[in-house]
């Protein structure tokens, strides 16, 4: 998962968990940083354009108001998500998995650097959380190697024996008109009925989304069925709370 976004201000939260910088080499990610956002704003300013804002602003307060309280948490593709440490500091003991490095440090945070078809671990938890990655699993984008086949089906399947019984599920995902890019996969009912199964899974709430000219509302499954969400920030998403029967 991606954070497709860049704020121009870096958030107090964050500042705290960067390694401490000094002299030349604190000078230096000052002078980057500032680059960085100047550049930004030139490019707006003389080639258009308009900041987009991503799924992330309906996923992280749905997971926020989903999860159980005190759970043993996974969260599978972590590397570019604020979500892991802000879970951590919440209280919860969390756990994530990805292929490439996280940044940040926490007591409550433990990292395991794994490919997820490969990696086994050695407890069952509460919750897992997929947050914008199923639809990229097996396709080759995230340092992960391209495979054939139904690798989302497959990495489900892995995922399903990690989870305790009566465990919980939160999934977000890219909705509508059904495809696959070479960057991910747009789902949409039959799809999603294959991957998580009523014979595995109970739904226990579902919530749809849109943008449209930019902005996030409340959608259905109807309405986003001919949407067209090839291109990346997504124009339609799922929410999912499931529990492993």
């Amino acid at each position: 998962m991606a954070l497709n976004q860049m704020n121009e201000e870096f958030n107090d939260e964050f500042e705290t968990y960067f390694t401490r910088l000094k002299g030349g080499r604190r000078m230096g990610y000052n002078i980057s940083t500032s680059l960085i956002l100047r550049l930004i704003r030139l490019q707006r300013r003389f080639l258009g354009g308009r900041r987009l804002v991503n799924e992330r602003v309906i996923e992280y307060p749905y997971i926020f108001q989903r999860l159980k309280p005190n759970s043993v948490v996974l969260d599978i593709g972590c590397t570019s998500s604020r979500l892991p440490i802000q879970l951590a500091s919440l209280g919860h003991e969390i756990h994530a998995l990805d292929l490439l490095e996280y940044p940040f440090v926490h007591p409550n945070f433990h990292f395991h650097k794994a490919n997820l078809f490969e990696w086994k671990p050695d407890r069952q938890f509460d919750s897992i959380i997929l947050l914008s990655v199923i639809e990229h699993f097996g396709l080759g984008i995230y340092g992960d190697a391209k495979m054939t086949g139904d690798k989302d089906k497959e990495a489900i399947e892995r995922i399903t024996t990690w989870l305790k019984p009566h465990g919980q599920l939160l999934v977000t995902t890219t909705y509508g008109k059904p495809c696959i890019t070479h960057k991910h996969r747009i789902y949409d009912k039959a799809r999603l009925d294959y991957i998580f199964p009523t014979s595995v899974f109970k739904r226990v709430d579902e919530r749809y989304h849109q943008r449209i000219n930019g902005h996030w509302a409340p959608s259905t499954s109807l309405a986003l069925r001919d949407i067209d969400s090839s291109s990346l920030p997504a124009n339609g998403s799922i929410v999912l709370d499931m529990e492993k029967i």
